[in-house]
């Protein structure tokens, strides 16, 4: 599925069109906008309505990448011209 912000983005230009408050050309800001107004997050966890709690205690977790990445450095270098 495609991220759940652009397709409530895409529904509301589809209502939009429907009712004639959106015409070609008007600029997706507008649709933005009303789609902000109607827009909700949901609740937070990040799983699906549809999964249930044994399917995602099932699943193995994921193998963990070779090679971590490293780390910066916590004080920022000073550059040759500050040295001198």
């Amino acid at each position: 599925m495609a991220n759940k912000w652009l397709a409530h983005v895409k529904k509301t230009m589809k209502q939009m069109k429907s009712r004639g408050q959106y015409k070609k050309g008007d600029g997706l800001k507008k649709v933005i906008l009303a789609a902000k107004k109607t827009y909700s997050k949901g609740k937070k966890g990040g799983a699906d309505e549809t999964e249930s709690v044994s399917d995602t205690e099932q699943t193995a977790p994921a193998p963990a990448a070779e090679g971590a990445r490293r780390r910066g450095r916590k004080t920022a270098r000073k550059t040759r011209r500050l040295r001198k």
